[in-house]
Formats: structure tokens, C-alpha cells, sequence
């Protein structure tokens, strides 16, 4: 009779710890699910920002552009497959190189005509963008890492190697897209003050 109730007492136990431990299991990948959430709604609102930032400043370019106003300004938050944030602007892109060669960048680098990157007015230092030649469709993926164009009316300046992808050498200047993934806030390498092309008798091709 005690062998039966000690074994009775051992599965009530048994049982009861495995329900316990089951739940525990279940809790964690709510938790986690909770955790991604928030994560993907601070980086949301962070896009948000900065592409307010950045239409602001496209509103100011456009009204300079003139002759120059190869295609329609707009600035806008989408989300990839994933669900990640990434800032689109259709703008104007000009080029820069030779003559800024070895210059320190806003982000502190030594500027390289062959580097695949660009300086653009408000963009994080250090976000990663493809930029999309709209006349030829060809496309190169950049980092910025520089302050500018320095020219009233462009949107973005991207180096001399990143222009032979966009095949822009000959135009010096095209409608592009840009879509931009922000850098995480550890990444980010500040707002920058100072830029290699920033020179006002610079010329921009």
C-alpha cells in the first residue's frame, strides 16, 4: 500500500515538472518573438527620422536643381522581404574623385577614387546603400562615408569607381535611386563635420 502511494506521489511530481518544463519552453520563443518586435519598431522609427532628415534637405536640392533636375525627388520608408527598414530616394548623383585623392573623409578614412562609396548631405556616416543609375539600370552597392555634394541640386556624389559601375563617367551626372539600410547605432560612425570634397571651387564630374 506505501509502494503504491510513494509511486503515486513520484508521478504527480513527474508529471507536474514536465508540464512546468513544457511551459518554460513555450514562454521562451514568445519572448524572443516580443524582444524582435520591439527591435523592428525602433528600427522603423529610426528610418522614419532620418528619412524625414533627408526629404527635408531633397526638398531644398530640388528647388536648386534647375536645368539639372534629371528626375522627380521623392523620399520614402519600405520594408525588404525580411521586414527590415531601408530609405528610397530618387535623386540626382554626381561623381568625385581625382582631385580629392587621399583627402580625409567626414568619417575620419582617407578618400579613395577606386572605394565603392559616396558622400551624401544627411545620411548616416557609415550606412550601406545601392545606388541605381535610372537611364541604364545598372547598379553599385556603396558605403557613405563622406558629407556632400558641395553642388547646389545634387543628391549624392558617389566616388570615381562607384561612377564607372553606374557607367555615368562620360555624363558626370544621372537620375538615381537610392536605398539605404541604416548602420546599428554600435556600427554608426557619428554625423561628421568636415568632408574631403568639401571645397566650394571643387567641380563636380
Amino acid at each position: 500500500m506505501r509502494t503504491c502511494a510513494a509511486l503515486s506521489l513520484f508521478l504527480v511530481f513527474l508529471i507536474g515538472g514536465c508540464g512546468k518544463n513544457d511551459l518554460s519552453k513555450n514562454e521562451q520563443p514568445s519572448q524572443t518573438a516580443a524582444v524582435a518586435d520591439v527591435e523592428d519598431i525602433r528600427a522603423t522609427q529610426k528610418a522614419e527620422k532620418v528619412a524625414k532628415t533627408v526629404r527635408q534637405k531633397a526638398q531644398v536640392s530640388e528647388k536648386a536643381e534647375g536645368s539639372q533636375d534629371l528626375v522627380k525627388d521623392k523620399v520614402s520608408v519600405k520594408k525588404t522581404a525580411k521586414g527590415e527598414p531601408v530609405i528610397e530616394q530618387t535623386g540626382e548623383a554626381s561623381s568625385y574623385g581625382q582631385g580629392f585623392q587621399g583627402k580625409t573623409t567626414a568619417a575620419g578614412e582617407k578618400f579613395d577614387k577606386n572605394d565603392l562609396t559616396a558622400a551624401h548631405p544627411t545620411l548616416p556616416l557609415g550606412t550601406k546603400a545601392k545606388v541605381t543609375n535610372l537611364k541604364t539600370g545598372k547598379s553599385v552597392d556603396v558605403r557613405i562615408n563622406d558629407r556632400g555634394p558641395h553642388v547646389k541640386g545634387r543628391d549624392i556624389d558617389v566616388s570615381q569607381g562607384a561612377a564607372k559601375k553606374l557607367d555615368m563617367i562620360k555624363s558626370g551626372t544621372a537620375p538615381v535611386k537610392i536605398e539605404a539600410k541604416l548602420p546599428s547605432s554600435k556600427t554608426s560612425t557619428g554625423s561628421g563635420s568636415t568632408s574631403a570634397s568639401e571645397e566650394p571651387a571643387r567641380n563636380s564630374k
